[in-house]
């Protein structure tokens, strides 16, 4: 396992097996979405899984819509201020082989599951994959609680599957 994930599996985020499938996820370019609080530690895992996709793959940062038309297999999108970040997010879900990294929070609201079935009326593209990782604190301790895997079927409606230890 990666040693930057393998930190978070030690603090006790996550578990050795979500660990590996998040990597698994990632080395297979799949979609990863780290969705919560900001104090249920998204932010430095996010960053994690930016840098794992970075060192493995052509990545790209992306600070604005320009960067969308840059070549590489991960889009990877911090939480921006002062841009329309659900469209920011739905151009990248969009953008043919090419897979991103990003964050979901109270501050970046938007639905994954209306995003992906608007995506898909425009291209009909059924090959990504989403791996929408959820954060909480329990007994105000942050860790990884959910990991849901969505795609698109045929018919254009959101499969989703949650990974079971």
């Amino acid at each position: 396992m990666n040693p930057m994930i393998k930190r978070f599996v030690a603090q006790e985020f996550m578990t050795e097996a979500q660990g590996q499938y998040i990597e698994d996820a990632i080395m297979r370019k799949e979609t990863v979405i780290v969705s919560g609080h900001r104090s249920a530690g998204i932010r430095p895992l996010m960053a994690t899984l930016m840098a794992v996709a970075k060192s493995n793959f052509d990545s790209v940062q992306v600070k604005s819509f320009e960067d969308l038309e840059k070549e590489g297999d991960y889009l990877l999108i911090p939480g921006i201020d002062n841009i329309d970040f659900e469209k920011l997010i739905s151009d990248a879900m969009a953008k043919p082989n090419t897979a991103f990294i990003s964050i979901k929070e109270p501050e970046h609201p938007y639905s994954i599951m209306k995003l992906l079935r608007n995506v898909y009326k425009t291209n009909k593209d059924t090959s990504k994959v989403y791996q929408v990782l959820e954060c909480d604190k329990i007994n105000d301790v942050p860790k990884l609680t959910k990991l849901t895997r969505m795609s698109i079927n045929d018919k254009g409606r959101v499969e989703r599957v949650d990974f079971k230890e």
